[in-house]
C-alpha cells in the first residue's frame, strides 16, 4: 500500500487549524458554565447571556490564537488587529446568535444542545478568518 503524502502547504494548514481548535478550548470550556450561570443563576435571558458569553470568547480567543497559533505573524499594532479580529468575527457571532436565539425560543431543543452545536458549524469560517486577519 502507498502512503498518502500531505504538501507541507497543507500539513501546516492541518496544524494550523488544530491547534485553533485546541487555543478554543479554553474558552468553549468556560463558556459552557458561563452561559449556564447567567441563565440559570443570574437570571438572565438566554439571548442575553449568549452575547455576554461570546463577547466572552472572542477576546480570550484573540489573546490565545495571537500567542499559540498564529504567534502575531502581523505587522499590524496589536490593538489595530484585536479591533479588526473583533469586527470580523463579530459577523460569525451575529450569525451564531441568531440561529441560537431562533432555536433556543422556537424549538424544544436544549439550550446548551444549541450552544455546542453552533460551534462546529461556525468553526471552520472563523479559522480561515482569523487567519486572514493575523497573518497579513
Amino acid at each position: 500500500m502507498g502512503k498518502i503524502r500531505l504538501s507541507d502547504r497543507f500539513r501546516n494548514l492541518l496544524v494550523q487549524l488544530i491547534k485553533f481548535g485546541m487555543a478554543g478550548l479554553p474558552s468553549f470550556l468556560v463558556a459552557i458554565p458561563l452561559n449556564w450561570l447567567l441563565v440559570e443563576q443570574a437570571g438572565l435571558s438566554k439571548p442575553l447571556a449568549y452575547m455576554i458569553t461570546l463577547f466572552f470568547q472572542v477576546t480570550v480567543n484573540f489573546i490565545l490564537l495571537r500567542i499559540f497559533v498564529f504567534k502575531g505573524s502581523s505587522e499590524e499594532a496589536v490593538i489595530r488587529t484585536y479591533f479588526k479580529f473583533l469586527w470580523g468575527i463579530a459577523f460569525f457571532r451575529l450569525l451564531d446568535w441568531g440561529l441560537y436565539t431562533i432555536l433556543v425560543e422556537h424549538t424544544k431543543i436544549y439550550y446548551l444542545l444549541v450552544q455546542i452545536g453552533n460551534v462546529v458549524i461556525f468553526s471552520l469560517a472563523k479559522f480561515f478568518y482569523s487567519k486572514k486577519i493575523m497573518e497579513k
